[in-house]
């Protein structure tokens, strides 16, 4: 069935069988002449073939798999495309007979795939998609049923909702399934995937190309988000402003300010983008000052809006739900007006939270994964597709009041609904840093509270609602606090945190009651006000602020829990070290004397202080373009040199890495050093991989934070995959030195040599950053612990 595979089978177990010829013969004449020259490369030869093609065949075969999961899963499409015409019960129970056991199947068949994905992203991807087939697959036989029996009714009322609600599942359906089978295809052919794919059985093809995963393509501009684009800009200051980064820049910042309301914030970030574009071609101090205004503008309305708009994503889909459920109503036609005032609210609320999933998506505050924004943008739009559909079911279920399948499917799509508005929000949450958001929520209930403070002084009596309102304002940010306090404690292992947010949540939940009824009595008693009244009322609130303030403190204090002596202080120099101004000028310095004119000044002292780590002076000056691996270790050396290796054994490790990397570079420039010397060198790598690994591992199992212990751990593990590629590498290309040294394989083993070194580096690197961030979550009594001592510069 499979043609293709037919065709690459035979081809690679043939090269197989070559391959085992060179062996043999290499067998025969290393048997006689142990040292034979030709022996040699006919071993060589043969272990080439023999791993390329094993990995040929392995290759066929795996990528015949993914073709039959395709094959079955674009049957299932077929059987989509037909629901539109399933119009009785009898087809419709063939029809749930016939795609059941196919769609078990492939959902089987991609769990299982998706298990053997080494590519988080693609497995992640797999897993998501097969989640929600799963669950849209009963709610489509659900919609069709509901059509079906609208269809056979007399009146035929809501026959359009239903064919909405059924034809909108199924592409929903078919999105996902299309989705699958791009991403099975894509990992198919993935270097991620730790393979490079290849067909070929010619025996000169290099078997390095099957230990080397593809390079890792590097974001393009239009893959960056604003805050990475401004980081790029403002940062790089050795070089000048890339004009295609800044039009990037400012093209986003367009549509971030296009997604506000129209108001001053939207006004203010336009201005600001227009201001920048005014100053293309000025000098770059004032292009930089513009850019870090509209940064800080943006950052500033982005959590702004993202603490506004979520404070309370429940109430408008519940009220809604309630407005379809009620039986109260004094006639059909008014519980229909008012299912029609709720379902425009809806709509407004998915909308405006649409609009806030773009902007975070386009702004990407923290995060830098292209995916989770492309998810975010994904989730915006999803929501603003269901909501007219939830309007639909609601629509049938009024007119249906008894049908069961009515209110399955209305109950369906809410719950879609409701899931997809609490993943972006918990999307956009984790985009906030959560200092600033606590304090920001904060100053927004201070707000509130102090406009009901100015209702109260003026005696306003048309403003009880205007209370009522910012009451409820300042208690749905409360519980977004709570919230907050919550999805903290359960990331951390820290037992002394959990007491004291569970203490914090108590006494938060605690004023937060008397708050509400004190406002409510004011509220209702504003045209009379007793001093009474409003005392209760300020007593109660004062109480309920100081709870907030509490939340607030118990986070600044966790963050700021960090080795200040491992800090540089700002000021270098105390105050009795600077010289008092003197009215009288100080005496002029004695005139040079000329016979020392002829001899040159004697060198200089290196200064106490001074890095004197580099004795070999391998990293003094940055290496020349042609030298990538040096230029990779001299990176890396620069991000670890800051720290003080003494009592931190990560750094030592890392620092070790540059070093062997330096000389692996060295090693290999124009052939310089020897076979043994270039062995020895990827061995003391991988083995510094491990180590670094290990110590690695053992931090994490000490971190209490669950983000940064998962991040260490998926940052470091990496790192021996590497480690073993390089040394198989090297010692691939030290057979390769002297009489092949500029052969076309020869070039093709150093480019390859090349992106695992660069890859090895980049991956220390990130796990030196995460084993710092860490290291700050290691309980004092956890008896193990690095010392993150940043080096003193010179001048101090």
């Amino acid at each position: 069935q499979d043609a293709k595979l037919k065709t690459e089978m035979p081809n690679a177990l043939n090269s197989i069988e070559c391959a085992a010829n060179y062996l043999e013969k290499a067998c025969r004449i290393m048997k006689h002449d142990p040292y034979s020259q030709e022996g040699r490369d006919q071993l060589i030869t043969g272990s080439r073939g023999i791993l390329q093609g094993t990995t040929n065949m392995l290759l066929a075969f795996d990528q015949s798999q993914v073709r039959k999961i395709c094959r079955d899963s674009k049957r299932i499409l077929d059987y989509l495309a037909i629901s539109e015409v399933i119009e009785t019960m009898e087809d419709l129970v063939q029809y749930v007979k016939d795609l059941s056991p196919c769609l078990a199947k492939i959902c089987k068949d991609i769990d299982g795939r998706r298990n053997d994905l080494l590519n988080p992203y693609h497995r992640d991807s797999l897993a998501q998609n097969l989640e929600q087939i799963k669950t849209l697959a009963p709610i489509l036989i659900c919609s069709m049923k509901i059509f079906i029996q609208i269809n056979g009714s007399d009146n035929k009322k809501g026959a359009e909702e239903a064919i909405e609600n059924r034809n909108y599942l199924a592409r929903r359906m078919t999105g996902e399934i299309a989705e699958i089978v791009r991403v099975l295809e894509d990992s198919a052919v993935s270097g991620e995937e730790g393979i490079q794919q290849t067909t070929s059985t010619n025996q000169n093809h290099s078997i390095l190309s099957v230990y080397s995963p593809l390079p890792l393509k590097g974001k393009s501009v239009a893959d960056l988000s604003f805050q990475e684009l401004v980081k790029k800009i403002l940062n790089d200051r050795s070089t000048p402003i890339d004009l295609k980064l800044l039009r990037r820049a400012v093209e986003l910042g367009e549509k971030i300010g296009e997604g506000f309301d129209a108001g001053h914030v939207q006004a203010d970030v336009l201005s600001l983008c227009n201001e920048l574009k005014s100053s293309f071609g000025k000098d770059p101090m004032t292009i930089r000052k513009y850019l870090s205004d509209l940064e800080n503008k943006i950052k500033e309305a982005v959590i702004d809006q993202i603490i506004q708009d979520m404070a309370d994503i429940v109430t408008p889909i519940k009220l809604y739900c309630d407005s379809v459920n009620e039986t109260n109503y004094q006639s059909l036609h008014r519980k229909r007006e008012y299912a029609d005032i709720r379902g425009q609210s809806l709509k407004i609320f998915a909308n405006r939270l649409s609009k806030t999933a773009n902007i975070v998506s386009y702004f990407d505050n923290e995060t830098q994964d292209k995916r989770r924004a492309e998810h975010l943008r994904y989730l915006g739009h999803q929501i603003q597709n269901l909501t007219p559909q939830i309007i639909n079911a609601g629509t049938i279920k009024i007119n249906y009041p008894d049908n069961r399948a009515a209110e399955e499917n209305f109950e369906n799509l809410t719950n879609q609904f409701a899931e997809g508005i609490q993943n972006i929000r918990d999307i956009c949450d984790e985009t906030v840093n959560l200092n600033i958001f606590l304090r920001r929520t904060e100053e927004f209930i201070r707000r509130a509270i102090q406009n009901c403070e100015s209702i109260i002084i003026h005696r306003d009596k048309g403003s009880s609602k205007v209370i009522i309102d910012n009451a409820a304002a300042a208690a749905r940010l409360s519980n977004r606090l709570l919230l907050t306090l919550s999805r903290e404690a359960e990331n951390s292992e820290d037992p002394k945190l959990h007491s004291r947010v569970q203490s914090s949540g108590d006494r938060l939940k605690e004023s937060l009651g008397p708050f509400l009824e004190n406002s409510r009595v004011i509220a209702t008693n504003l045209s009379a006000l007793d001093r009474g009244f409003v005392a209760a009322w300020r007593s109660a609130t004062a109480k309920f602020l100081e709870a907030i303030a509490g939340v607030s403190r118990i986070f600044d204090e966790f963050n700021d829990n960090i080795d200040h002596s491992s800090q540089i202080p700002n000021n270098h120099f105390s105050s009795n070290m600077v010289p008092e101004e003197e009215d009288v000028p100080p005496p002029r310095p004695p005139p040079p004397d000329p016979r020392t004119f002829s001899r040159a000044p004697p060198r200089l002292p290196i200064p106490h202080g001074c890095d004197t780590d580099d004795e070999e002076g391998l990293f003094s000056n940055e290496p020349a373009g042609n030298q990538p691996i040096h230029l990779a270790a001299h990176g890396l050396y620069q991000e670890i040199k800051q720290w003080d290796h003494s009592d931190n054994e990560i750094i030592a490790a890392a620092k070790k890495i540059a070093y062997l990397m330096a000389h692996l570079s060295e090693l290999i420039k124009g052939g310089k050093g020897t076979k043994k010397e270039l062995i020895a060198c990827a061995k003391g790598l991988a083995d510094q991989s491990e180590k670094i690994t290990e110590l690695a591992k053992e931090l994490a199992k000490h971190c209490t934070d669950k983000k940064i212990r998962v991040n260490l751990l998926q940052v470091c593990e990496k790192i021996p995959t590497l480690g073993t590629q390089l040394r198989v590498l090297s010692t691939v290309k030290a057979t390769m030195m002297g009489a092949k040294m500029d052969s076309e394989e020869d070039q093709q083993a150093m480019d390859i040599l090349v992106f695992n070194a660069q890859k090895l580096n980049q991956a220390v690197k990130e796990t030196v950053r995460a084993a710092e961030s860490a290291s700050i979550r290691v309980r004092s009594d956890a008896g193990f612990k690095l010392k993150w001592i940043r080096k003193q510069p010179w001048f101090q």
